[in-house]
């Protein structure tokens, strides 16, 4: 019997405080992940900037309980995932940065006994930065005479969409009638450089389509696209969600949804939850709501299954 590998690629994040400075240095060595033209001196300019943006960063995992909550979430994904693939599946997470990273989820693949594996990127919309970025190494890892089925979006995906929209339902329905029809739907996704939107990265279109279409099944009056997480001076996607959210709050309820992230971690628990919230309360905003990471709803869990079927089902070479 076949014994199908799926791996779930993430960002990942620090499991502690401790591993704040390791898990940037490891982000910022990464061309893909971050496209500044260090060259030859990445590794150094690297370290620098890691042991620089470590105190700030540490402080913000504080608030947050210490540490990014991804791995845990994601294990639960992969748990919850294993029990609607059913026999014959496994699920391994593959962090990108910090741990446990894709060389681990390799090794306990192999040891699992794969034969087989399909690459489950937890980024609905593909970017360079973060799906091929994860990809790559996933590529690199995986023996090389073992079948490797590779998905790359799923920003469309029927069942994605109506976990997303049922998602935001439900945060609408917290809302009083009154507020619930005037509220504003603000989309929240991981920026982008704009020098790499320029070169060609569809991202910034699949978020798009994934928020309009969540948008729509959910019946929402009003929707906007935000970007968040710039670094650095460069100019990066918009408008910022912080900035958006100070200048049109004003007078109306505001719901935030995670459209890029489907795991809680620093980007919901503390941008969008601290300074999301700070600033739509600064804009004037009669209230305040964030729709939750999808993290294990059944739907969601269900739509996971099915695109890894899927992509399995594609990969394999005609009859």
């Amino acid at each position: 019997m076949e014994r199908t590998a799926v791996f779930l690629m993430n960002l990942g994040g620090p499991r502690t405080l401790e591993e704040v400075e390791p898990y940037l240095y490891e982000l910022f060595s990464d061309p893909l992940l971050i496209s500044a033209p260090f060259g030859p001196l990445r590794p150094l300019v690297a370290r620098l900037i890691s042991r620089l943006r470590a105190p700030s960063s540490a402080e913000k995992y504080a608030l947050i309980g210490g540490k990014s909550p991804i791995v845990e979430g994601t294990e639960r994904q992969a748990r919850a995932l294993e029990g609607v693939l059913g026999p014959g599946w496994s699920c391994h997470l593959a962090m990108r940065c910090g741990h446990p990273n894709t060389e681990e989820g390799v090794r306990e693949a192999i040891a699992a006994g794969a034969t087989r594996a399909v690459a489950l990127p937890l980024y609905p919309q593909y970017a360079n930065a973060t799906t091929k970025s994860s990809l790559v190494e996933l590529r690199r890892l995986w023996p090389k005479h073992l079948p490797l089925a590779e998905i790359c979006t799923w920003h469309d995906h029927e069942g994605y969409l109506d976990a997303s929209a049922a998602a935001l339902r439900e945060t609408l329905g917290e809302l009083p009638a009154a507020a619930r029809e005037t509220a504003l739907v603000v989309f929240s996704a991981h920026g982008l450089p704009m020098s790499q939107v320029r070169r060609g990265d569809p991202y910034p279109g699949y978020i798009e389509h994934s928020a309009r279409e969540t948008a729509r099944r959910a019946g929402a009056a009003e929707f906007r696209v935000t970007y968040q997480s710039r670094v650095g001076p460069a100019k990066w996607l918009g408008p910022d969600t912080v900035e958006f959210l100070r200048g049109n709050a004003r007078g109306r309820a505001i719901v935030t949804v995670p459209i890029a992230f489907v795991s809680e971690h620093l980007e919901t628990l503390y941008d969008l939850d601290i300074l999301a919230k700070q600033a739509a309360a600064e804009g004037g905003a009669t209230a305040y709501l964030r729709v939750p990471a999808l993290g294990v709803r059944p739907d969601f869990v269900a739509a996971l299954a099915d695109v890894v079927r899927a992509g399995l089902h594609a990969s394999r070479p005609a009859a």
